[in-house]
């Protein structure tokens, strides 16, 4: 490696696939086997309790983005078995995953259910939506989103419960103190160099509309 390779401060990399494995351990066929080309109703059923799920999407410099998507429980919805709508809601108007998708329609997504250990992954080729007619099915508190993102799903398959279990995730007496980590506001402030204070940027982005969930 060469004096300014970012990762020359350790020697012990994996290589090849063979290597990782023989690390690792190969998989079991039956864990290979449960990847599914479409949603069976399990798979639906796990889609309708989520509340919460995340996107993944590519720029077309092949940079990575991971964007969540929360609402309440049964806010995806699932069109087929290999189309689901995924709506838009208000936000920072950044739309990075929107912008990745007019490039590079490949996406991936996890979806969370609380206090479900396990977890449902697809993968599939995703398209920008704006039929009034399947937005108005989305919406929530008499408000439609502005767009959707679509999802054709070409793989579809429940992740082990092994890392939720390890975090804690929905055991909140075992969550760590947070109390003392800067919250958004503050985070903003210091970052994107705004002269005022985390209070008053708030102010600002309420008096905009900006905070509005729906």
């Amino acid at each position: 490696m060469s004096s300014d390779d970012p990762f020359a401060q350790f020697t012990e990399y994996v290589t090849s696939a063979e290597q990782l494995e023989g690390i690792t351990g190969a998989p079991l066929p039956q864990i290979i086997a449960k990847e599914l080309s479409a949603l069976d109703q399990m798979c639906r059923d796990f889609i309708d309790r989520s509340t919460f799920c995340l996107i993944a999407s590519a720029n077309p410099d092949g940079y990575l983005d991971i964007s969540p998507r929360g609402d309440p429980e049964g806010f995806v919805h699932v069109i087929s078995d290999q189309m689901l709508a995924i709506p838009d809601r208000p936000g920072n108007k950044r739309a990075d995953t929107f912008h990745n998708v007019l490039k590079d329609p490949r996406v991936s997504v996890i979806f969370f259910v609380p206090g479900k250990m396990e977890t449902l992954r697809l993968r599939g080729m995703a398209r920008i939506c704006a039929d009034e007619t399947l937005l108005g099915t989305i919406a929530i508190k008499g408000k439609a989103p502005k767009l959707a993102l679509l999802v054709h799903v070409e793989t579809a398959f429940a992740h082990c419960p092994k890392c939720v279990i390890r975090s804690n995730l929905w055991q909140p007496e075992n969550w760590p103190d947070s109390s003392d980590l800067p919250n958004m506001n503050a985070m903003m402030v210091k970052h994107a160099k705004i002269d005022k204070t985390p209070d008053e940027w708030f102010e600002d982005l309420k008096q905009a509309g900006e905070l509005d969930l729906y």
